[in-house]
């Protein structure tokens, strides 16, 4: 939904300026697998002290947003999580904020196999330009709602191509608020065998999969780790989802942390102070609560 709320598509990243509090944001351009002009939201902290004594080593986020909106009103949030990750880190911070064909000032048109290309393209991209020294740069993916099924997919087809072979390492995979499949969301709200809806997936125009992804993930040489952010009041995925694949995570033998942000609806499970905390201090290899 890139046209909601209305006016989504003309905003400017500036208009949200004031709260980005030791953040900067730029927009840059990058072409998708098809030749698609895609938008791509680009943020830094300010450098703390421990950067300056030590380089070693350099964390990008790779960020895939959830279906409706655009990047600028995200990037509040995402400033916050940044700023928060990055404090009293010795480590260099990028974030990466894609915008999917047909959002915000992206051209075309929003569609799954579109959408597939252009996080293939995103990642390729951001390692390529981001990445100073296999050695010592890490990515991590993060995706929410229904980015979380771009993000696995997009780290599944990284990882399973040759690319990966002496090449920079997805360390870490965030789903926040995610689901097993679009398939599978029907039969969870419509659980009844008198309803029609479950049975009418094979007519769906999105399909993302992330139990798929996730078990090409885990038979890769070097999987990420992976971090579950569930919102406990989330009105939309149904809680069941998040047990599954927790529990699908587990049986693939991925290393996997979970975490429920109270009191948290859909949209919150990353602005509420548990959901930054929980976020940002994982992405940083801190002990997480």
């Amino acid at each position: 939904m890139p046209s909601l709320p209305p006016g989504s598509r003309r905003e400017k990243l500036e208009d949200y300026s004031k709260t980005w509090a030791g953040v900067s944001w730029e927009e840059k351009h990058i072409k998708s697998l098809d030749g698609t002009r895609l938008s791509v939201a680009v943020a830094r902290p300010e450098p703390s002290p421990a950067v300056k004594q030590d380089k070693r080593k350099q964390v990008v986020v790779l960020y895939f947003q959830g279906n409706g909106a655009s990047i600028p009103p995200r990037t509040p949030m995402l400033s916050n999580i940044l700023r928060a990750a990055a404090k009293d880190s010795p480590h260099e911070w990028t974030l990466l904020a894609l915008s999917y064909r047909g959002y915000w000032t992206s051209s075309g048109r929003a569609h799954q196999r579109g959408i597939e290309k252009d996080a293939q393209a995103f990642v390729d991209w951001a390692i390529e330009n981001y990445d100073q020294n296999p050695k010592t740069t890490e990515f991590i993916l993060w995706g929410q709602s229904i980015g979380s099924g771009v993000a696995s997919y997009a780290a599944s087809k990284y990882l399973e191509s040759e690319k990966t072979t002496g090449a920079a390492r997805i360390s870490r995979l965030v789903l926040e608020t995610p689901f097993v499949s679009i398939k599978s969301m029907l039969a969870a709200i419509y659980p009844d065998w008198w309803v029609p809806y479950k049975h009418l997936w094979p007519f769906l125009r999105s399909w993302w999969d992330c139990e798929d992804a996730l078990r090409r993930i885990a038979a890769s040489s070097n999987p990420p780790k992976v971090l579950m952010v569930v919102a406990s009041g989330d009105e939309i995925v149904p809680r069941v989802q998040a047990d599954q694949l927790e529990t699908l995570c587990r049986e693939l033998r991925l290393d996997v942390t979970r975490r429920d942000v109270l009191g948290a609806l859909h949209t919150q499970a990353s602005t509420l102070e548990q959901g930054k905390r929980v976020i940002s201090d994982w992405m940083a290899g801190r002990k997480i609560d």
